[in-house]
């Protein structure tokens, strides 16, 4: 059976940094979940009762709903072994550094 991964992305409006966190998301996401995910972005200007719920004190932050246990990672999501670690996927060789350099 394949797993489903349920994201979702907190954000402050259009800035920089909401930006790069979607763009590094969408590559790994594309790269190694295709198919298989399913993602939300929250603006927290827009949705501050989802933010609040969702316990986000800081953005950009990703949180995974599913598969449990949810997990949160914060950040541009730039660093890409943190951000495979933080969705629980396994590290690969080629997964080594960071999403920017590409």
């Amino acid at each position: 059976m394949t797993m489903k991964f349920d994201l979702e992305l907190f954000v402050v409006g259009q800035s920089a940094k909401a930006k790069v966190a979607e763009h590094n998301l969408r590559r790994l996401c594309d790269a190694r979940l295709a198919g298989r995910y399913e993602l939300r972005i929250t603006d927290v200007l827009e949705n501050a009762d989802a933010a609040e719920a969702a316990n986000i004190v800081a953005t950009p932050a990703l949180v995974r709903r599913a598969p449990l246990p949810m997990r949160m990672v914060v950040g541009d999501l730039s660093e890409r072994s943190a951000l495979v670690y933080g969705l629980g996927l396994e590290t690969d060789d080629d997964l080594e550094g960071n999403l920017a350099d590409e």
